[in-house]
């Protein structure tokens, strides 16, 4: 799923230069403890440009940078690192999008130890809500005529 007018490149004349990369990793529900620890351990992501991986990293090494933060109480709500802008991943060498170009991100799971975090993911209870989110940030360009 996208939030691009063109899935999988930008729109006619637009150029974007990611800065940073993020993930949102939001659960809520009887297996929240177990799904953020396993889904933040266990997923991976690939960010693709053209056909040349960018960027490859596990869910724990892109922190989200904002929103709700948590402890290990019986009451907690976990986030991918801490709810500050610091704590965003500030890629040391921007990465330029030319118009046209095609982008792609993947997000793959691998199993470590006798736990899959996809299998809970999917065989949670119904009520637990569940949100993965990949960003990029950056600044977009487009020609004005």
């Amino acid at each position: 799923m996208t939030n691009l007018s063109t899935p999988g490149q930008l729109a006619s004349n637009q150029t974007f230069v990611v800065l940073s990369l993020r993930v949102w990793l939001y659960f809520l529900g009887t297996n929240r403890r177990a799904n953020y620890l396993h889904t933040a351990s266990q997923l991976f992501w690939t960010f693709t440009l053209g056909e040349k991986p960018q960027f490859q990293a596990p869910s724990w090494y892109l922190p989200s940078g904002g929103g709700i933060w948590g402890t290990d109480s019986q009451n907690s709500i976990f986030n991918n690192g801490m709810p500050t802008q610091q704590a965003i991943l500030k890629l040391a060498r921007p990465i330029v999008i030319p118009k046209g170009q095609t982008i792609a991100v993947e997000a793959a799971f691998y199993a470590m130890g006798g736990t899959v975090a996809l299998t809970n993911l999917n065989t949670g209870a119904t009520d637990d809500e569940k949100n993965i989110s990949f960003m990029i940030d950056g600044q977009k360009t487009r020609d004005v005529q």
